[in-house]
């Protein structure tokens, strides 16, 4: 495993949702978690919040993958269906397109084959100086 796929499977806030990064590679990244009552709304349905995080987990670690540092500039989805208690949802983090500075990804979010949600995000490349 690379230095950026140990640290995204050590993220604190990714493992406090117990989400599990699965697969980091270049131009790709995977993700899931199974759906506990806490974290699940109201309703009794998954919190959107938790998809967006599984699906941000996968895009910070695709994006860093392909070229480390990389910052997020935009992300914008939607949500199209729902689970619940019990059900696992997998996110995948695709690079779309790449320029020097700036990477375009798309992420997905499924419930078994069944997409839940689909995101773009936007990543500015650090290209120079230090790294943190």
């Amino acid at each position: 495993m690379d230095a950026v796929a140990s640290k995204a499977v050590s993220d604190p806030f990714a493992r406090f949702l117990g989400i599990r990064v699965e697969r980091v590679e270049e131009g790709f990244a995977s993700c899931s978690v199974t759906i506990g009552g806490d974290l699940c709304n109201f309703l009794g349905m998954v919190h959107g919040g938790l998809i967006f995080s599984l699906a941000d987990v996968a895009f910070g670690a695709a994006s860093n993958r392909d070229h480390y540092p990389s910052y997020a500039l935009d992300v914008s989805g939607s949500f199209l269906k729902t689970a619940r208690v019990g059900d696992v949802i997998r996110a995948e983090a695709r690079l779309v397109h790449s320029t020097r500075r700036i990477g375009l990804y798309r992420m997905d979010v499924y419930r078994q084959s069944e997409l839940v949600a689909t995101f773009n995000g936007t990543v500015f490349r650090k290209v120079d100086g230090p790294n943190p």
